[in-house]
């Protein structure tokens, strides 16, 4: 039980879950003295003096090691006119199921109740609607049945299976009264926290976005380059021989070039990488001439190479060197 329980997560799983139940049954409660208010106002306006009866059923099953009870409870009040020409039905039904499994810490009770209304109006001066009313009833008693009968089964599975241990049963009653409840349990549910795949590791949009961050650095205060991506404003090369002016400043005259010679932008850029940072020339050169806006994923790559050999060169300082 509770008082026996040490372990201070499974008390307060076991407080969360009693504090559960016992709203739920307040709000039961709560609903069916409503449900009474409201029936007992439909008859005072009818100004007819009614005959109330109620009848209480309950039927109890224990395992025979007396580990779990099952308790069903009907509730039925009936209240007729005077004059017999209306008949209001209320039926409640109680399932309560109780189990108690052995810990290493003492013995843990786990309760759980669930509670069904219904209530019908009918008039009941046909014979056609007293014959309704009697298949209604035959459907309900059958419908109780039913229920009785699932119960015993469940109880009957619970004494065949093994015990479990005590975390392993708490999570079956949680997850039992989740189904039932339609809420869940905040102090029981788990709460999943979903991660980047490669947490702490640069992705590849990273990665792009910081590469274009560092050509931006290298060349800003030069003419005639606005480098925003990888496409467009490398177009007319200008961008290429900025970026390779900025590490080898006495390859070429920067001051000379035009954004309209684009051929020879081209041409400078790359023989100038290849000679004093042994890049390969990865980009061809009519073909860069023949795209007004070359392909970003062919500029990307070229960038990255030329970064790579910079680095090996020593020109470019990264954490690892």
């Amino acid at each position: 039980q509770l008082d026996r329980t040490t372990d201070f997560e499974e008390r307060r799983l076991i407080r969360n879950a009693m504090r559960e139940l016992r709203q739920r049954k307040r709000d039961q409660r709560e609903k069916e003295r409503d449900q009474r208010l409201q029936e007992a106002r439909s008859q005072s306006v009818t100004g007819r003096a009614g005959h109330a009866t109620e009848t209480t059923t309950t039927q109890s099953t224990q395992s025979a090691d007396g580990s779990a009870c099952s308790t069903v409870t009907k509730t039925e009040r009936l209240i007729q006119s005077s004059d017999g020409s209306k008949t209001s039905r209320t039926t409640t039904m109680e399932s309560s199921y109780v189990k108690r499994s052995d810990s290493k810490n003492g013995n843990s009770t786990f309760v759980q109740t669930k509670s069904s209304y219904s209530s019908s109006s009918k008039k009941t001066g046909s014979i056609f609607d007293r014959e309704d009313e009697s298949a209604s009833r035959q459907s309900s008693l059958a419908a109780l049945e039913r229920r009785q009968a699932e119960k015993k089964k469940e109880l009957m599975k619970a004494q065949s299976l093994p015990k479990t241990s005590t975390s392993q049963a708490r999570k079956a009653m949680m997850e039992k009264l989740q189904k039932e409840g339609g809420s869940s349990n905040p102090a029981a549910s788990q709460t999943t926290v979903q991660r980047s795949s490669s947490f702490g590791v640069p992705n590849a949009n990273s990665i792009k976005q910081m590469l274009l961050d560092w050509c931006r650095a290298k060349t800003r205060g030069y003419e005639h380059v606005d480098i925003q991506n990888f496409s467009s404003s490398w177009s007319d090369g200008m961008a290429f021989c900025a970026l390779v002016h900025n590490f080898f400043p006495d390859a070429f005259d920067y001051s000379k070039l035009t954004p309209q010679n684009r051929r020879q932008n081209f041409e400078v850029a790359f023989s100038s990488a290849e000679k004093h940072a042994d890049c390969p020339q990865l980009l061809d050169v009519e073909d860069m001439v023949r795209m007004r806006e070359p392909d970003w994923k062919c500029v990307y790559t070229y960038i990255q190479e030329f970064y790579r050999c910079l680095v090996q060169k020593g020109l470019v300082k990264t954490k690892k060197s």
